[in-house]
């Protein structure tokens, strides 16, 4: 019995599709990068860590999960504080803490405790939130995304609220409550855009409507992103032959503009079959989380899978001119450490919730 109870829950088509994504981003990774062996090995051992992360996480009973959220948002809050008064700064923010020689951005963990946090505290009356319940909701995601906010990064704090509603919409808030806040957040920005969005932030978006003004300046990038994509044309140049990305025509090109990399070489076809284990992931996770018997696993796994897809949308908008630029990673396809572990750890979390729920509530 004992055996069982630690037995990893996992899916095996969510992990043969990650591990599709991890050997296409390696391939694309090993080409970006101008064929560095020291990128290729660490992003080698990242991958190897994030599945490790996603059976550990698979292993743990799906009950352990609601015990430990108040904990989690309590660390994940103190390390943001923490980032605040002694974090590393890198290029005018303040992300980063550095631990026993391991540097690491704290603000990865909201993508956990916010949803779980929320779900934990909204789960607990097993209907649909009421007024009073939102509001403690917002109270609670206020706290992280206003830490978030001062490093400065806006595109984090935008994204723990978004986390926030997504637990609620799958907690059945009302559509008119829906309808309320997107009319509230869009008679703000004007005030945002004013006071509050920074001048390189303002400039992203400028960049966004005419990248053509500046060619040579801020819209650079995602007009060299525009060539590499179209030069792909319907099968790509073949892996290894991409001249935007291996020429340095594109900044970032293994990490947030790697699709731009990976789209040059493997063409519209290429695209479309990753994309398609994108949809694929998140569809097969929206259907895990709808069998889930427990309102906090459903909560939980829902808004972690929807998290998954806006991360993968916003990435490949953004660089196929879609979006403005912003610093969202390619969920198990751009070079970095922490997002990649802990997309890992997000996906280990809602197999054991899902797939073991029923089994152990």
């Amino acid at each position: 019995m004992m055996k069982k109870y630690y037995t990893p829950q996992l899916d095996v088509a969510i992990v043969l599709a990650i591990l599709c994504l991890m050997i296409l981003s390696s391939l694309t990774i090993w080409s970006a990068s101008g064929y560095s062996q020291a990128v290729m090995i660490n992003h080698l051992i990242r991958c190897a860590i994030s599945m490790s992360c996603l059976l550990i996480m698979a292993s743990i009973p799906a009950k352990q999960y609601r015990r430990i959220s108040p904990y989690l948002y309590l660390l994940t809050i103190t390390l943001l504080v923490a980032v605040v008064l002694v974090g590393d700064s890198t290029n005018g923010s303040q992300r980063w803490l550095s631990l026993a020689g391991f540097r690491f951005q704290p603000s990865e963990l909201v993508k956990l405790a916010i949803p779980m946090m929320v779900a934990w505290y909204i789960q607990r009356d097993g209907e649909a939130p009421s007024g009073l319940r939102l509001l403690g909701a917002m109270l609670m995601t206020a706290v992280p995304t206003g830490l978030i906010f001062v490093q400065p990064d806006l595109d984090g704090a935008i994204f723990g609220v978004i986390y926030m509603l997504f637990v609620l919409y799958f907690a059945g808030m009302s559509w008119k409550i829906i309808g309320g806040f997107a009319t509230a957040v869009a008679t703000v920005i004007p005030l945002l855009w004013l006071f509050v969005i920074e001048t390189y932030q303002k400039k992203r978006i400028l960049q966004f409507l005419n990248p053509e003004s500046d060619p040579l300046g801020s819209g650079y990038q995602i007009i060299q992103s525009h060539i590499a994509i179209g030069s792909g044309g319907l099968s790509g140049k073949g892996w290894m032959n991409a001249t935007q990305s291996s020429l340095g025509f594109i900044p970032e090109s293994h990490t947030d503009f790697i699709f731009s990399a990976y789209a040059e070489e493997w063409g519209f076809l290429g695209s479309v079959l990753l994309l398609s284990l994108y949809l694929f992931i998140t569809l097969r996770a929206l259907w895990l989380a709808c069998r889930c018997h427990h309102t906090y696993s459903r909560l939980v796994s829902g808004s972690l899978a929807l998290s998954f897809f806006l991360y993968a949308f916003i990435n490949t908008g953004m660089v196929s001119g879609l979006l403005p630029v912003m610093g969202s990673p390619l969920p198990f396809f751009s070079y970095g450490g922490t997002a990649m572990i802990t997309q890992g750890i997000c996906f280990g979390i809602i197999m054991s919730l899902c797939r073991a729920s029923s089994r152990y509530e």
